[in-house]
């Protein structure tokens, strides 16, 4: 069935469960930004954004669409709900609703909230959608999760695909690239794996971080973006950190991703994280108090996806029970969110998580007795930043690594503020922990 068919039969569907519904709040909720994937001889394939849409559905919905999908086709078909980012079952093929293959079309820039966290980061990717492969190439976008570069990657290729229809454009995560790669080299079909992602116009490659370690995926990742960017093709990726951070990539990838433009994209102030829950509640045609949203903004600081999460879920328990969505409704849901004091502080245990992650060696290395410099230089770091960021003092520190004595952890604080007015590498990597570590509170 071509891809239009089925999108006109899902109009007629919804069409029809739309009459039927008496509650036209949940349905606008839930089922909005349901897109069809694929049909078959059993089942009717919708893709949603989240759990929650999905279990809203089937336990509201699911008889009336199941009805509407037989009138409408004349076959009596199960409806089949997966979450985006989920592979649909086995069973029933998956078949790309658009030319923009894998792009959710939800994401555009006309509903993506700008602030100052990421206006540069906007305003490129808009500049890279007017002529792709000349203006920024490759982009690069980076920072903490939940913070809107998908979002971004996803309206790069909304626009594209709208300015020129038909340009190929591939949405990928690097773990998916992954997957492809073991499977297409354990099939035997690595010149139609080529051939895929080489005949795109327009390659969107999500968390490349995911890429570090997989020395063979590397190679043949990197074969991939020479050929595209050879041809002036456009690539956009976007990661959990710059590119000279990505410290178990290759050197020669990590200079491929820095040849182009990156940009960081921080947590969002408290007004932008109002608006964004202000817009997300008038998509869903709802109405709430800003007190209350500002209530949820003073406590959700890091990440814009919880706030989005949190949001329908009150308005899902809204239209349940019939209560009103007041400080009282968002308290119970933010219960889920946040732990019982409702504050997060950073923590000895926190730190060493972070840096160890950082430097990609193990919290028993940073509370260990190993005295090599992979070691030695994240203890000192962990070290200085549980004085710098929390009220531990040179005693109670070195308890916490180990049993180190007072004066081994002020030596090693005082040697790090010391670096740190000469060596911009050791700063930006302290300033990048602390960037983490604080987009939690």
């Amino acid at each position: 069935m071509e891809n239009k068919d089925i999108a006109e039969l899902w109009e007629q569907i919804f069409d029809i469960v739309k009459m039927k519904s008496e509650n036209t709040v949940g349905l606008n909720v839930h089922m909005r930004d349901a897109v069809p994937v694929s049909i078959d001889n059993t089942a009717f394939t919708i893709s949603v954004p989240m759990s929650i849409n999905k279990n809203m559905i089937q336990f509201r919905y699911k008889d009336c669409i199941e009805s509407a999908i037989e009138q409408v086709t004349a076959q009596k078909l199960s409806l089949n709900i997966i979450v985006s980012g989920e592979e649909p079952s086995e069973t029933h093929e998956e078949k790309p609703i658009d030319a923009a293959n894998r792009i959710n079309p939800k994401y555009t820039f006309e509903n993506f909230v700008i602030g100052a966290s990421n206006e540069y980061a906007t305003a490129a990717a808009i500049s890279t959608t007017e002529k792709p492969g000349y203006i920024y190439n490759p982009l690069f976008l980076y920072g903490n999760s939940g913070l809107g570069k998908t979002h971004l990657m996803y309206a790069i290729g909304n626009r594209i695909h709208e300015n020129n229809p038909k340009a190929n454009i591939i949405y990928v995560t690097s773990e998916v690239f992954t997957n492809e790669f073991i499977t297409a080299v354990r099939e035997g079909k690595g010149e139609e794996f080529r051939k895929k992602y080489r005949s795109a116009d327009v390659f969107l490659v999500d968390d490349v971080q995911f890429l570090e370690n997989k020395e063979a995926t590397q190679e043949e990742f990197f074969h991939t973006f020479n050929e595209l960017y050879s041809l002036n093709k456009q690539i956009v990726l976007t990661s959990d950190r710059k590119p000279r951070d990505l410290i178990t990539l290759e050197d020669r990838l990590r200079t491929r991703f820095s040849q182009g433009l990156t940009i960081d994209i921080t947590v969002p102030n408290y007004e932008t994280r109002v608006a964004i829950l202000q817009k997300k509640a008038s998509q869903h045609n709802v109405n709430i108090d800003i007190d209350v949203l500002g209530y949820i903004a003073e406590r959700i600081k890091s990440n814009v996806r919880e706030l989005e999460g949190i949001l329908i879920k009150m308005i899902s328990i809204s239209e349940i029970s019939g209560k009103p969505i007041d400080h009282s409704l968002a308290d119970y849901v933010l219960k889920s969110y946040l732990p019982k004091t409702g504050i997060i502080k950073i923590t000895s245990d926190k730190i060493m998580e972070k840096v160890s992650l950082f430097y990609n060696i193990t919290v028993a290395d940073l509370t260990g007795k190993v005295r090599t410099s992979n070691v030695a230089v994240p203890r000192q770091v962990a070290m200085y930043l549980c004085h710098k960021l929390t009220d531990m003092n040179f005693t109670v520190i070195g308890k916490a690594f180990g049993n180190k004595d007072r004066t081994t952890v002020m030596h090693n604080v005082r040697k790090i503020e010391s670096d740190l007015e000469t060596n911009e590498s050791l700063k930006s990597d302290i300033d990048y922990i602390m960037k983490d570590l604080q987009s939690q509170l």
